[in-house]
């Protein structure tokens, strides 16, 4: 996939619409309050966001570890989201490339599909993202985004459409340096035992600058389905904060402003050397949103000659 998807999809739950790119195009006049509509994309944002994050695994000469599975996400018991995954992880840098679309109720009301990449290098405590693209179609929603970084690890953002102008004025440049695009930032290096919730997670989605902040809370064994043996997980609660454009006062946004509010659990991969989201728990006002990982394959791949060429044949699929 070349095209990103949209960032009606990325963290709308945070309902901040002002940040800094050109476009003719208007806003969208908001959704009334009342209408459960509204909550659907905000959830969906963050749904993504987290359904997005790459499984990976150790991969040493001469050989890359290719990991796939499928996922699910239901909203208060319904069926919401259907998608798969794939990563590409090599000693030195990833790929990561991942489809969904809304489902059943969801899908009735809102129909969208979406696609993502990420590709950038792996460090010993983080990754350093060299390119992310999505492309969101959606109704009354279509948007194709690219983020690539300089050697000052400062986004670079192109949008087709483009933004407004005073949709992107609220991010600073020096706020988004060094940040991690949505998809890569669930991608969490570790060295030795360290433990993979304690960090916060600075992103950069296209639109708005927020930190993720994790903590410790316990852990739990975990039966996937499609999975022969159960995985051992840490749990961990996630802290919403935004930077910039400020967050509204919505319930929504209130509800991830608590430090229990969201609850993901981390499984290691690779001897540990990596930890991925298998299952995340997310409040909201029409039910917890729940995903779950199925049918998870890893499996192991010669090298070409030409390791660009292996790298980046992930993202052509």
């Amino acid at each position: 996939i070349d095209p990103p998807i949209k960032d009606h999809l990325f963290f709308t739950v945070t309902d901040c619409t002002k940040l800094h790119t050109v476009s003719g195009r208007r806003r969208p006049e908001p959704e009334p309050e009342g209408s459960p509509m509204p909550i659907m994309p905000r959830t969906l944002g963050l749904l993504a966001l987290l359904a997005s994050a790459p499984l990976a695994a150790q991969a040493s000469e001469p050989t890359a570890n290719n990991v796939s599975a499928d996922f699910t996400i239901y909203v208060g018991g319904a069926l919401f989201v259907e998608g798969d995954f794939s990563a590409q992880i090599l000693d030195d840098d990833y790929a990561l490339r991942t489809n969904m679309k809304t489902a059943g109720i969801a899908e009735r009301f809102y129909p969208a599909q979406y696609k993502l990449l990420s590709e950038g290098l792996m460090h010993e405590e983080h990754v350093e993202p060299q390119r992310f693209v999505s492309d969101t179609k959606a109704k009354k929603n279509a948007r194709v985004l690219r983020l690539t970084y300089d050697g000052e690890r400062m986004p670079l953002l192109s949008a087709i459409p483009p933004y407004d102008k005073d949709e992107l004025e609220e991010v600073k440049p020096a706020l988004t340096r060094n940040t991690q695009d949505p998809v890569s930032a669930f991608l969490i290096p570790v060295s030795d035992t360290a433990n993979p919730c304690a960090r916060t997670l600075p992103i950069f989605d296209g639109r708005r600058r927020y930190n993720l902040t994790l903590a410790y809370q316990e852990k739990k064994t975990l039966k996937l389905e499609g999975s022969q043996k159960p995985v051992d997980a840490i749990v961990c609660t996630i802290r919403y904060e935004a930077i910039a454009p400020p967050a509204k006062k919505r319930r929504f946004t209130n509800m991830l402003k608590r430090n229990d509010a969201i609850k993901i659990w981390l499984a290691p991969f690779g001897n540990g050397r990596v930890y991925m989201p298998v299952r995340f728990e997310l409040p909201t006002p029409i039910g917890s949103a729940v995903m779950m990982l199925k049918n998870l394959e890893e499996k192991q791949i010669a090298l070409s000659t030409d390791k660009d060429s292996t790298r980046f044949a992930l993202s052509e699929q």
